[in-house]
């Protein structure tokens, strides 16, 4: 794709905070008139983690859900199991927790269902020409799908940089294969001089693949999906992910957002919404404050510019200087690059603001 593509904005910052449904409807609308929804259109979304409050409400879903009944078409919202363990790992447990949340047929108007199966191994391979990967396990309900909306939180990501359209494809839309076969490009790496031997690592683990030998950890690379629970949970900072591999994750992203774009019947359409930003993102289980003040709500037919104007329009917010970057130590720009040159849409974009 070459040229400018259209980003629509509907801006919170000049203004005071307006009916969220009003924007959504506004935004979406733009959109349908070039990407027609037909039939069953799923709504991605992330339901958040244990613990999170600053993924998205469930009133900002009904609102999609509402637009695409009105078009006449019938919503289905899902999301798809968490590679790392707890109560995302599974559909029973991730249903529940969805259920505590809010996330009901009662409160969106829609049935919510889990896209990779029970265990979150319901998918069929994608063959991909990507740049790290040549094949992608999708999830089952992406083909069964006539029109999708990707709805997105707009966050930083320890490893991804920033995590919004892209990545809601990517990792949002694939099984746990899927997923694996992303973060096994960042697996993580002992610091023995800082291990001492505690075994929080191995506890954690899912899958067998670290336990501690001779008072040090040691990682099992054959069974290592590189979901990156025992660094998050070592309180010695003794495991360490070199800078190659979150490069190559962010490049495996670009890969997987194709090939789930293949797999479907039509064009998805973006929805992001750029509010309760954080650094990291909506799968930790705790509660974190934004790190700007909140931007609006975006829609395009183009994932690629979608997440390039988000970005662009936090650093606008945060004085010029990349939020994300300042507190992860990693920039979101290598996603941006690859999916650019997979064909997945252009950085070059026109902001449409819509009042």
């Amino acid at each position: 794709m070459v040229g400018k593509v259209k980003v629509y904005f509907y801006d919170f910052r000049d203004k005071e905070m307006p009916r969220v449904e009003r924007a959504i409807e506004k935004l979406l609308r733009r959109v349908v008139e070039e990407e027609p929804l037909r039939g069953i259109v799923g709504i991605k979304v992330h339901m958040g983690e244990e613990g999170n409050i600053t993924h998205l409400r469930p009133e900002f879903v009904r609102s999609v859900v509402d637009v695409v009944k009105r078009l006449g078409c019938e919503p289905i919202v899902f999301d798809t199991t968490s590679l790392y363990s707890g109560p995302r790992s599974n559909a029973v447990s991730y249903l529940n927790l969805a259920a505590k949340k809010g996330f009901t047929y009662a409160s969106l108007g829609a049935p919510v269902v889990i896209g990779d199966g029970i265990r979150g191994m319901s998918g069929f391979t994608v063959k991909i020409q990507g740049f790290e990967l040549s094949e992608v396990e999708v999830a089952d309900i992406v083909r069964d799908l006539d029109s999708m909306i990707v709805l997105s939180h707009f966050k930083g990501h320890v490893t991804a940089g920033f995590g919004g359209a892209l990545k809601n494809l990517a990792m949002g839309c694939t099984t746990k294969r899927g997923k694996a076969s992303q973060h096994r490009a960042h697996m993580p790496i002992v610091l023995i001089e800082k291990c001492v031997g505690c075994g929080s690592c191995s506890r954690v683990c899912s899958y067998g693949a670290i336990r501690v030998e001779e008072k040090v950890a040691k990682v099992n690379y054959d069974n290592c999906v590189g979901c990156l629970e025992c660094y998050f949970t070592c309180p010695n900072r003794a495991l360490d992910v070199p800078r190659q591999g979150i490069e190559k994750l962010q490049v495996r992203l670009a890969d997987a957002a194709l090939a789930v774009i293949k797999a479907l019947k039509s064009r998805p359409l973006y929805l992001n919404v750029v509010i309760n930003v954080t650094a990291r993102c909506d799968c930790l289980g705790c509660v974190m404050k934004p790190i700007v003040n909140d931007v609006g709500l975006l829609s395009s037919l183009d994932p690629v510019a979608m997440d390039q104007a988000s970005l662009d329009l936090v650093v606008e917010t945060a004085g010029g200087r990349d939020p994300f970057l300042e507190v992860n130590g990693v920039s979101g720009e290598r996603i941006l690059e690859a999916a650019e040159k997979l064909g997945l849409g252009s950085r070059t974009y026109e902001l449409v603001k819509i009042g």
